[in-house]
């Protein structure tokens, strides 16, 4: 009889024990790897917005160094140095590509005197249209091609006319540039200011071997606000 009554016990405990177990099982179920990274990534930080995006308007200013060639006076030898700067507005169309105008000009001096003794000055401004290219995602460093039309004219002292070129001019530019209040005030928008460093050629080919021509070599800081989409 006791030896019964003691079965009776034990299969209650056991019973008793295997229910417990089962509703901590369903009360507390056990994280998938997949349920895991979801909540991980629940609080991941929003995706930071594009900032080289939508609508610019900028402006650079820069150093220069230009190597010309006229007909009636002697350029050759020595560079015009002196300084230039250009506006420019435009669009962003894709994540990479930009499209835009570009109206600037250059002023220099040259570093020697001409073979008379008179000094030389270099005045140029130029029409273009304007590509964009971001190489890498999200990074804020772009190439920048440019064509259009232009002129340029060397004035010298004691001289009253003047010897110049035009036509079809190029450029080539790289930029880059740091947003430090986009954080601030547009952290969850695209665009936004930025301000960097930019260097680049500017050339106003010959039309023919031997004719006027100019390479104009700058390097400067250029600011732009990018409006975002």
């Amino acid at each position: 009889m006791l030896t019964r009554v003691r079965g009776a016990l034990s299969a209650l405990v056991c019973g008793a024990l295997a229910l417990g177990a089962s509703d901590i099982a369903k009360a507390a179920p056990i994280k998938t790897s997949t349920a895991a990274k979801t909540e991980r990534g629940a609080w991941r930080r929003p995706p930071i917005p594009p900032r080289i995006d939508g609508t610019y308007l900028g402006m650079a200013v820069y150093s220069t160094a230009s190597l010309v060639r006229v007909n009636r006076l002697e350029t050759e030898g020595s560079p015009f140095a002196g300084f230039g700067g250009h506006a420019r507005i435009g669009q962003m169309v894709l994540p990479w590509l930009g499209f835009g105008l570009l109206v600037g000009g250059v002023l220099g001096v040259r570093s020697e005197r001409s073979q008379d003794g008179a000094r030389q000055r270099l005045g140029l401004g130029e029409l273009m249209v304007d590509t964009t290219f971001v190489p890498i995602p999200r990074r804020t460093w772009t190439v920048h091609a440019a064509f259009g039309f232009g002129g340029g004219a060397v004035r010298q002292a004691g001289d009253s006319k003047r010897a110049g070129f035009g036509g079809a001019v190029f450029s080539v530019a790289t930029r880059y540039e740091l947003f430090p209040f986009a954080k601030r005030f547009r952290a969850n928008r695209g665009g936004g200011f930025g301000v960097g460093p930019e260097l680049g050629w500017l050339g106003a080919t010959p039309a023919a071997a031997g004719r006027p021509m100019a390479n104009i070599f700058f390097v400067g800081l250029s600011t732009t606000i990018y409006f975002g989409n």
